[in-house]
């Protein structure tokens, strides 16, 4: 039975090398409990050309242990490889992973499997032109390809500075791909297209502050010996999850406590947490102090925790007759106590009506 682990976009970088590292041995323990025959790294395993270029030995070594037993690593670059290149980088050998850059395919058989490695490019206009072999019978299809396709991702593609191609439907059906493993979208997802599963399994770890990098990050198990393939998610848990929230806070700046426990309860170690603080605030110094704190706090609870501030300065409503008005009849009905249920839903009512207000004045302006 033929299996294949596939994963993509884990972005290795010098300065974050352990944590990179960690996920990388959750990859290479996947692959050994699954008795994968071969993995596909589908480009991006480095976040630029110099990353590749003084960490591409020690990562083609950790390999190494599986391809000693009888497992194929096949490895294409994505549009980060190429980043800042001083070199051709079909001119490095990455021994023992087969490294195919060079463009515009690579086309070979191992094992009864199909290979068809697509390096990445900023254009594959040209495919038709491609003189791929026909597939043998009885032969299973596995494309490599780090690029965009329109009908599985209709977003745009947000890395502005490096042109990513787009791969058109008609490559899978024409080269009759049975499983493409793709790479370049960072949240994961699957699509019957042409006759192929072509899957794009996320990025393999948490990369930047956005939301396709939230959920469990994956690779992807692929069953080659039955079509069309099968193939599922294994989760790479020392990769952790990116967490995104908004929480109000109070006049100085701080957000209830509820609700940061909640935060701190719901993060693991390995997380990158992100935490939009809105409100209307009467000190900007002291909102900035608790901002920088509450980062501090997250930061023991998780890999890496950014705190934003996008409060409204009281003093911004100091003309506002309405904004007058309304606080002084909060002020008529505030609890006696400031501390309890009462005063946090006072707190919030009379954080949520100065929004509304300083919102309005921004629409009359």
């Amino acid at each position: 039975m033929a299996k294949l682990l596939h994963f993509a976009d884990l972005h290795i970088k010098r300065d974050e090398k352990d944590y990179c590292y960690s996920v990388l041995e959750d990859i290479v323990a996947a692959a050994k409990e699954r008795d994968a025959k071969f993995i596909a790294v589908s480009g991006d395993l480095f976040d630029s050309y110099a990353d590749f270029e003084a960490l591409r030995r020690e990562v083609a070594e950790r390999f190494a242990p599986l391809v000693r037993n009888g497992c194929h690593v096949l490895y294409i670059p994505g549009n980060h490889e190429a980043r800042g290149a001083s070199a051709d980088l079909s001119a490095f050998n990455l021994d023992p992973v087969r490294f195919c850059a060079r463009g515009p395919f690579d086309f070979f058989e191992l094992e009864g499997v199909e290979f068809l490695c697509v390096p990445h490019a900023e254009s594959y206009d040209g495919y038709r032109d491609w003189k791929v072999p026909r597939k043998q019978n009885g032969a299973t299809r596995v494309a490599l390809v780090h690029a965009l396709n329109s009908t599985i991702y209709t977003g745009p593609d947000e890395e502005a500075d490096s042109k990513t191609g787009v791969i058109e439907d008609d490559f899978f059906r024409r080269f009759e791909i049975d499983y493409a493993a793709m790479g370049h979208v960072h949240s994961g997802r699957q699509q019957l297209l042409g006759g192929a599963v072509v899957c794009y399994p996320g990025s393999a770890r948490v990369w930047r502050a956005h939301p396709r990098e939230a959920g469990p990050r994956n690779a992807v198990a692929a069953d080659l010996s039955c079509l069309p393939v099968v193939a599922h998610n294994v989760e790479l848990k020392s990769a952790g999850q990116y967490r995104e929230y908004e929480l109000p806070v109070d006049l100085k700046g701080a957000a209830p406590l509820p609700a940061v426990h909640r935060v701190e309860d719901a993060l693991g170690g390995r997380d990158h947490v992100r935490v939009k603080l809105t409100g209307v605030v009467e000190d900007e110094n002291a909102a900035r102090e608790a901002a920088d704190a509450l980062r501090q706090r997250l930061g023991n609870k998780a890999r890496t925790a950014e705190v934003e501030l996008d409060t409204i300065p009281a003093s911004s409503l100091s003309s506002n007759s309405l904004a007058k008005a309304f606080i002084e009849r909060m002020e008529e009905i505030k609890p006696g106590a400031e501390e309890g249920p009462d005063f946090r839903r006072w707190l919030l009512a009379r954080q949520y009506g100065l929004e509304e207000i300083a919102a309005r004045s921004g629409e009359a302006a």
